[in-house]
């Protein structure tokens, strides 16, 4: 089922895609029409999102901790991954999701899972279940569902939670990763965080306060196929939120957030350009929590890492992130609508430090082409 479904995301992202070529992908829609999330932006990140864009960088996010990747030969080798398998290892979580919890303890799990109580190392892993598939994902579904009523499909909403099933089933297949052991995140995840998210942002008014309070947008990456080793780059899926501060709202709190959290102030021009300054920490490793108790929890080691972002009308044109991790030292995006080569207007990356990768990409395909070690 899960193939099927990333195969009709596909062919209807190609479809759609195309139809914005033929007519030159000008328009723009509005919040009076019920559109809160997608404005259909002919620049940088609002024109490079579509199902497939959500459903890789959201699916395979995890892979952006580079000891995750590492921990066995298949990496970040996605056509190489043996799904199939690792789906068994999560059903045998979710399918029996009565007997895992209690094999792992009820209070342990609402404590840690469900309740925000505590932000040590054995009581946050809530902390990603509130904010990335409560808050972000939630946010995505409307967005995708927005994507689908834009662009003429019928039963949009359908359309849309297909969609976020096949992210979010994905996203913990990979994450678990042929784990065998005892384990309740994806239960957290898959049977209450994710569908709350839905529902939450399947409320007008609550879309309302997060995109216009709050000024919620996705501002994921560019993800690209290594055609030197298999690998996929540059993915991930980020969130922003922005709260003016001046009377006259060009000066503004922020707050970026995925497997990072950093905050920092921005100015707005009267054009509805802004420049955000941000720092914060970053997800630079998973590791076991120290307790010996029944099934495995990870929780993650911080490290710094700062950005700069530019944008125009909460559409990402460019960011540059720096950080201690030497895999992404330096992670520069350029969206498409900021440099054009003829009739196109391609978006392109540069990370690492030692060693680079570079890739560049066009928005009507789901994966950019990269190059390096």
């Amino acid at each position: 089922m899960l193939p099927l479904i990333i195969l009709l995301s596909a062919a209807a992202t190609v479809q759609a895609d195309s139809d914005e070529i033929d007519r030159g992908t000008s328009a723009t829609v509005d919040d009076t029409l019920g559109y809160y999330f997608y404005h259909a932006l002919p620049y940088g990140s609002q024109l490079t999102y579509n199902p497939m864009n959500v459903i890789i960088n959201g699916g395979y996010g995890i892979l952006q901790i580079a000891g995750y990747s590492e921990s066995d030969d298949y990496e970040r080798k996605i056509f190489r991954f043996p799904y199939g398998e690792w789906w068994g290892n999560v059903w045998e979580t979710v399918g029996h999701p009565m007997h895992t919890i209690s094999e792992f303890g009820w209070w342990r799990f609402i404590s840690t899972e469900v309740i925000p109580l505590s932000l040590k190392e054995r009581g946050n892993q809530w902390v990603p279940n509130y904010f990335l598939h409560g808050i972000g994902a939630g946010m995505q579904f409307r967005a995708t569902e927005e994507w689908f009523r834009y662009h003429g499909f019928g039963l949009p909403r359908l359309w849309s939670i297909g969609v976020m099933a096949a992210y979010h089933v994905l996203s913990e297949i990979v994450e678990n990763r042929g784990n065998e052991e005892l384990t309740v995140d994806h239960l957290a995840d898959l049977l209450i965080f994710d569908p709350a998210g839905m529902l939450l942002f399947s409320s007008d008014k609550v879309c309302r306060f997060f995109s216009q309070t709050l000024n919620l947008s996705e501002w994921s990456m560019q993800p690209a196929v290594n055609i030197r080793n298999g690998n996929l780059e540059n993915m991930g899926q980020f969130y922003v939120a922005r709260y003016p501060v001046s009377s006259a709202k060009d000066w503004y709190l922020m707050v970026h957030f995925g497997l990072h959290g950093m905050a920092g102030l921005g100015y707005r021009w009267k054009g509805g350009s802004s420049l955000s300054l941000t720092g914060g920490f970053l997800v630079e490793e998973l590791v076991r929590t120290a307790e010996q108790d029944t099934g495995r929890v990870l929780t993650a080691v911080l490290t710094w890492r700062a950005g700069i972002f530019y944008d125009r009308n909460n559409s990402l044109l460019a960011s540059l992130m720096v950080s201690t991790v030497p895999e992404y030292r330096l992670r520069l995006n350029v969206y498409p609508g900021v440099i054009r080569v003829g009739p196109l207007s391609p978006g392109f990356f540069v990370s690492g430090s030692k060693e680079w990768i570079i890739g560049v990409g066009v928005y009507y395909v789901p994966l950019g082409m990269a190059w390096g070690k």
